[in-house]
Parts: structure tokens; sequence; C-alpha cells
């Protein structure tokens, strides 16, 4: 196990590291995550699309008046409970 002397130049050294890392870092961010993102919008945007053209087969909008409408036994908001003021 090596134990270092906490001298100056030591301390100088661990700065300057630190200090190197945040800007390489920084830089990467700057640099490398628009990138990314721009990837994931494009892959997103074409998953969008695609879903969309194999929904609408007659070339119509789907709107909400043309889906079915729920049935109202399958409501999975539970039970209503009707409480009473108690004075």
């Amino acid at each position: 196990m090596l134990i270092f002397e906490a001298g100056p130049v030591t301390v100088l050294r661990t700065i300057l590291i630190i200090v190197l890392v945040y800007y390489g870092v920084k830089l990467l961010i700057k640099y490398l995550f628009p990138i990314i993102l721009k990837r994931f919008i494009a892959k997103q945007q074409s998953k969008f699309n695609q879903n969309k053209s194999a929904s609408s087969e007659d070339g119509e909008p789907i709107s909400e008046s043309s889906k079915k409408p729920k049935e109202p036994g399958k409501d999975s908001l539970g039970e209503y409970v009707e409480y009473e003021e108690v004075d």
C-alpha cells in the first residue's frame, strides 16, 4: 500500500487532476450530449412516424370519436363510495 506525503507538489498535482477532470467532463457534455440527443430525437421521431402510418391503414386520421367507447363495467377506477357529513 502506497502512502503519499501531503506535500505542496502532491496537493498541486491533485488540484490539477481535479481541474482537468472537471473541464474534460464539461467539454464532453458540451459537444457529446447534443449529438446523442439529436440521435435519440431522430430515432423517436422515426418510431412515431412508423407507428402513425401503421395505425392509420385507410389514410384517415384517428380521432377520439372513431375509437370504441369503453364499457361501463370495465372501469379501472374502483368503486364509488359516498361519504356522509358527520356533525
